[in-house]
């Protein structure tokens, strides 16, 4: 595992828009679209992009058994469960109320790669970061998002928590793998995740459908371009490189670039504890990194 260089952190902020995007796209996507379906349709859009990008890159899925049992697990903690529990969980809470909750990831994260993961060791210094990173995001998006904590909305809520538990199981897994290419990985896991999903999307949701809107459509496919298949990408990436703790931060930075964006291209209006909430999740994301470079590199096949 190597030190985030200047292209992870490009990669982590590409990945952090298309991933804070996706909460919107969902919004959209579920006036046309019932849960489970946006969520088959993401993932069959993005498999056949990634298909697509693999074979040009030259690279082919693997015939083992084995790695077709891992795709499999990948898929069913790393987007089944997750995308399905959020993409419900929105039905009954706010965006801005998931995002908060979403935050949590880094917690469990740290927590599973101590155990699990030799370079991501839990030290006081990281646990500082997280715990100001995740104070950065409640200043950021405001006490608003607190309202309706517990009550009636209490399943969703644990949806989300649920999801970004199953996030960080699935980076921690991710990061165990044997050497294997990027592409292929994102490619199998989000193919056998199509499959996997289809039946229950047919025999739960068919009676459901109806003529989706433009808008509706042009969101869920945007969603699977561009939130699932080249985000994935990224995902699988940002691990094998830098590890699960890296990749976990993304859920200081989406509420940062949602406040920055409003802020710069729609003229909303900045209170001082806004960027007070900015410099905690700065201050947060800083101790969270090591102090120096890993000893070794992750195994990993991008030829």
């Amino acid at each position: 595992m190597q030190a985030p260089q200047p292209k992870h952190w490009i990669l982590l902020i590409l990945l952090s828009l298309a991933w804070g995007f996706a909460f919107y796209l969902i919004a959209v996507a579920l006036e046309s679209f019932p849960p489970l379906t946006i969520v088959n349709i993401r993932l069959a859009v993005g498999a056949v992009t990634l298909f697509l990008v693999m074979h040009w890159q030259g690279h082919r899925l693997p015939r083992e058994s084995a790695w077709w049992w891992r795709f499999a697990l990948l898929t069913t903690i790393g987007n089944l469960v997750p995308f399905s529990l959020i993409t419900w969980a929105e039905t009954e809470i706010s965006s801005s109320q998931a995002g908060l909750l979403m935050a949590l990831m880094p917690i469990s994260t740290m927590v599973l790669s101590h155990f699990f993961v030799h370079e991501d060791s839990l030290t006081p210094r990281r646990l500082c970061g997280v715990i100001l990173g995740f104070g950065g995001v409640l200043v950021l998006i405001g006490g608003k998002a607190l309202m309706g904590i517990g009550g009636s909305a209490l399943l969703a809520q644990l949806a989300v928590i649920g999801a970004t538990l199953s996030y960080a199981s699935n980076a921690v897994y991710t990061k165990r793998l044997p050497p294997i290419n990027t592409i292929v990985v994102a490619t199998g896991s989000l193919g056998i995740g199509t499959v996997l999903l289809l039946p229950f999307s047919l025999y739960l949701e068919h009676a459901y459908w109806v003529a989706p809107s433009f808008n509706g459509l042009a969101a869920t496919l945007t969603l699977g371009v561009v939130s699932t298949g080249l985000a994935t990408w990224i995902y699988f990436r940002l691990i094998s490189d830098c590890g699960p703790l890296f990749l976990s931060i993304i859920n200081y930075i989406i509420p940062a670039i949602a406040f920055a964006a409003g802020v710069i291209f729609l003229g909303e209006s900045a209170q001082l504890s806004q960027f007070a909430g900015l410099l905690l999740i700065l201050a947060g994301i800083a101790l969270t990194q090591n102090r120096s470079p890993a000893s070794r590199n992750f195994a990993r096949e991008d030829a």
